[in-house]
């Protein structure tokens, strides 16, 4: 993980600047505080700027349908990177009938659970914060307020926050956990009625979308499995067609996988393969991978590593569910491994492989190693088998053929003929995005007008990889403006992994905490 190294700060030291109160926020905010130590002469204040009513859940885990289910398991769905287990021990803590009203009947650390279960303990997770900050005597305030712009004199120490209210907040220090920007595909249909950039909130689809009208889901990966099966729960009886470029559903998660820590994955053996070298390749990386694997017990299987070739999605899936059954999927349980030390690796790689790997193999990797439960891919079969439900590859764009008239999904065929669907709704599944050019964020777009921020050439926010700090349009570390999260995939690439978004919260924490402690030493010298 990257190193807990120390930002610029200095004696004066008094306001952290939050901006963003979702899971990665809370996160960072609780390590934050649990680092301090109780110091009468160092007056902190934490702001944490956020337009919603509560902080914790943000829209990932927002109040929504029980059948929008996390990925991963509970065992790895913890907001505090050094307490694995504290989300299975929150929910052993809550009763049966709390429990119940989320669908929820036993707990297994194991098995998922539905995300709106998790934006309640991360709600909880934020109340300890306060209970820690009250004892701390640290002043913690949630400002309801969207961030406009941060700005950062070139010859100052302090930061200033401007929200969209235009009111102005001065911090030595701001952390940006400014979630996902909104994807940024098929421009000419927002706005339209029809048409749902975000499969989220899943209650949202059913609540507006008629029980037999049809339906085009744009992609085929993790959200777009959320979308149909809350729309199969919903009782919608309409025709969905799922429609990406390649075709392929995510691989099914085996409910039987262990869980790995491995030797071959470590530190220490990514030095062996960098010694006397500049960097790694994707040769190498695969090669740790399947020693991995070998190590686990497992062998190299295309069939199960890759999926059939060449099988329609219902022959694809019904495969996916046999394997997932029949017992471990080591390679799965390798690939979760890698949460543990996937920065280390993507950095090894460099930018020219960093680049080949998001050309050449991005797609399958995100098709097999983002999992989905099992109970998922049994509702997806299901509507496979009965004809509701088709899955297309081939996807060449959305057009609507009259300003008034429906929409129409457009794909290429085998033949060399393009085929036409029209559809009454249609949603983006194609998840958020993660590019600043784009993008109409205002906050991102002032970062990089100002030039406190530039784009990562393998996506997001160009980062220092020690410090999470901003890397400015002239190369510089901006020491004062740190960011974690979405946008942090080109320094650290599996940003979407709440294990993952936790470690580096901690690091960021650790190392700020540092920074504070100093700072009240100064102030009694």
């Amino acid at each position: 993980m990257p190193r807990c190294v120390e930002p610029v700060m200095n004696a004066s030291i008094s306001t952290v600047a939050v901006v963003g109160g979702g899971s990665v926020a809370t996160s960072f905010l609780y390590q934050l505080l649990h680092a301090l130590e109780p110091n009468p002469t160092l007056k902190l204040r934490v702001l944490i700027f956020e337009p919603a009513e509560s902080i914790g859940p943000g829209q990932a885990y927002q109040a929504d349908a029980n059948s929008n289910l996390l990925n991963i398991p509970a065992s790895a769905m913890s907001a505090i990177a050094n307490e694995r287990d504290d989300f299975v021990r929150w929910l052993r803590s809550r009763s049966v009938r709390y429990l119940a009203s989320f669908g929820v009947s036993e707990i297994d650390p194991k098995d998922v659970y539905p995300r709106p279960l998790f934006g309640a303990y991360l709600r909880d997770v934020y109340r300890r914060c306060q209970r820690k900050a009250r004892a701390l005597g640290v002043a913690l305030e949630h400002v309801r307020a969207r961030v406009y712009d941060v700005e950062a004199p070139a010859h100052g120490t302090a930061v200033r926050i401007v929200t969209d209210s235009g009111n102005g907040y001065v911090a030595q220090r701001a952390v940006l956990c400014n979630g996902n920007l909104p994807s940024v595909a098929f421009a000419d249909l927002h706005g339209d009625a029809r048409y749902f950039n975000s499969p989220y909130p899943v209650s949202e689809l059913t609540s507006r979308i008629g029980c037999y009208d049809s339906v085009c889901i744009v992609g085929t990966s993790l959200s777009a499995v959320d979308a149909i099966v809350a729309l199969a729960r919903g009782g919608h009886r309409g025709r969905i067609v799922g429609v990406s470029r390649n075709g392929r559903l995510p691989s099914v998660k085996s409910p039987h996988n262990p869980s790995l820590s491995l030797a071959a994955l470590c530190p220490a053996a990514l030095d062996r393969v960098l010694e006397g070298r500049s960097g790694a390749t994707l040769e190498d990386v695969g090669a740790m991978l399947h020693s991995a694997l070998v190590a686990a017990g497992g062998a190299y299987d295309p069939a199960d590593i890759l999926g059939p070739r060449d099988a329609d999605a219902l022959a694809a899936l019904s495969d996916e569910l046999v394997r997932a059954r029949s017992g471990p999927r080591l390679w799965q349980a390798v690939a979760a491994s890698t949460n543990e030390c996937i920065e280390n690796l993507w950095r090894a790689l460099g930018d020219t492989e960093r680049q080949r790997f998001l050309r050449d193999f991005r797609s399958l990797w995100m098709a097999r190693r983002a999992t989905f439960p099992l109970r998922n891919a049994e509702q997806i079969v299901e509507r496979l088998a009965s004809g509701q439900l088709s899955i297309f590859d081939g996807f060449a764009g959305l057009h609507r053929p009259r300003n008034d008239g429906p929409l129409h999904m457009r794909r290429a065929c085998k033949d060399g003929g393009f085929d036409s669907i029209e559809c009454d709704w249609v949603i983006n599944a194609t998840s958020f995005s993660t590019s600043t050019r784009d993008t109409s964020d205002p906050l991102i777009r002032m970062l990089v007008q100002r030039g406190l921020a530039r784009e990562d050439a393998a996506g997001g926010v160009a980062l220092d990889f020690d410090t999470g700090c901003l890397v400015t349009a002239r190369g510089v570390v901006e020491p004062r403006i740190s960011l974690i999260g979405s946008l942090a995939t080109g320094a650290y690439f599996w940003t979407t992994s709440m294990e993952i978004n936790a470690r580096l919260a901690d690091g960021q924490a650790q190392a700020l905490a540092a920074s504070i402690r100093k700072a009240g030493m100064a102030r009694v010298a």
